[in-house]
């Protein structure tokens, strides 16, 4: 059991996603700066200003010796900075990421029971209870070369679910995210196609017809989606959610039932199971994958997790995952 970890005992690094200096946003981070200060909480403040800007940002703080972050963004922000962390090669069991939710969906969030109020997100902060969060890693192969790599913390998502992201792939909206999500999610339905596909792990292979398939250590996204219910953040094992060929107009029937989880008891073409490590082969054009609305390059894909790898604030128990 982790105890909680004095905050202001430690420097933390704030690196905040450019959009939360827009007007509309900037008085929620002065906020917190302000709260800090008045906490005696040691602080530098960066801003992440690019395209993968987080990545590198992360990657050098911690060659440099950090380990104490927070981030100010929304989901894309936490993948960014949990690929600087692992590409600089320190031992993640070391690094503690706190996040203020400042994004269109902040589906991992979610899954920590993160509060939705500032004021009671600051007390959460200050109470510096963190969990060790299982860490994932996706490459996409050719001829079984690895050609591209990329860790999650939350959800990998293919075919069906991945199509969906590059039909929205940078027109992120601020207002109804999760409204214009579901009408790109109706857009695809009527046009995507099921393919042929392997999901290959030590246990057992599926060979079948592929719809979506989602490998989970979160249990949210798609704005609220609990796509993976029975996903634990620290078990060690992804959850998979695979749905084969399905009727269109039965997923439109079904759309509901993706947010309260109840989609992999209710939809007889959805199977769920557990395992370390998989992979999906399908041949060209490959499937489409996806981690955080970020796509991954198309190739047959391998999955590995890592154990309790990385500290996150949480509002979950430090003594378990879920």
């Amino acid at each position: 059991m982790m105890k909680p970890l004095r905050i202001s005992g430690f420097e933390w690094q704030i690196i905040a996603n450019p959009n939360v200096l827009s007007k509309q946003r900037v008085a929620y981070k002065d906020y917190f700066l302000h709260q800090f200060t008045q906490h005696h909480i040691p602080f530098q403040f960066h801003v992440a200003d690019g395209v993968y800007a987080g990545i590198e940002l992360a990657k050098s703080l911690c060659e440099s010796g950090c380990r104490h972050f927070m981030l100010i963004g929304g989901d894309g922000t936490v993948n960014e900075i949990i690929n600087g962390i692992y590409l600089s090669n320190v031992d993640a069991s070391e690094v503690y990421l706190a996040i203020i939710p400042l994004g269109t969906g902040n589906d991992f969030c979610r899954t920590h029971l993160y509060p939705q109020e500032k004021e009671e997100i600051l007390q959460l902060i200050l109470k510096g209870n963190f969990v060790s969060n299982d860490v994932g890693l996706v490459e996409t192969l050719h001829e079984s070369q690895i050609v591209a790599s990329h860790y999650f913390i939350n959800i990998a998502g293919f075919a069906f679910d991945a199509a969906i992201i590059e039909k929205t792939v940078g027109k992120k909206p601020l207002i109804l995210p999760a409204a214009v999500y579901l009408l790109n999610l109706i857009k695809v339905l009527f046009s995507y196609k099921a393919q042929q596909t392997q999901i290959i792990t030590p246990k057992k292979t599926i060979d079948d017809l592929t719809f979506t398939i989602a490998v989970g250590i979160g249990q949210y996204n798609g704005n609220g989606m609990k796509q993976v219910p029975t996903a634990k953040v620290n078990d060690g094992l992804f959850d998979v959610v695979y749905i084969r060929k399905v009727s269109p107009f039965k997923v439109a029937l079904n759309v509901g039932k993706l947010f309260d989880g109840s989609h992999v008891e209710h939809v007889e073409e959805a199977c769920t199971f557990k395992t370390n490590q998989l992979e999906i082969i399908s041949s060209s054009p490959y499937i489409p994958g996806e981690v955080e609305g970020e796509l991954l390059k198309r190739g047959n894909y391998r999955l590995t997790i890592a154990a309790k790898q990385i500290n996150i604030l949480s509002a979950l128990p430090s003594s378990c995952a879920l």
